[in-house]
């Protein structure tokens, strides 16, 4: 690849990283509101709560991966 191809496709590496980060925030602030300090076992939404807890995994998963790319580039462009 070309320079500018690695610039192009770091920038949108780090567009999608901020987007997974946006989405990670949504998930987290759903389990918040999932778990509130007073609540009744009976009243727990497991199933959506594993749900969000699977989906955060892999969330977070793919941003590594997505960091460890744009370090990679940025080392190769000289940025780092």
């Amino acid at each position: 690849m070309s320079r500018t191809e690695n610039l192009g496709h770091r920038e949108e590496l780090r567009i999608r990283r901020k987007a997974i980060e946006a989405e990670i925030r949504s998930h987290a602030e759903s389990m918040r509101c999932c778990l509130p300090l007073i609540f009744e076992p009976v009243d727990l939404q497991s199933e959506y709560l594993m749900h969000l807890a699977i989906k955060l995994n892999g969330l977070k998963e793919e941003l590594t991966g997505v960091i460890r790319k744009i370090e990679i580039l940025e080392r190769d462009l000289g940025l780092s």
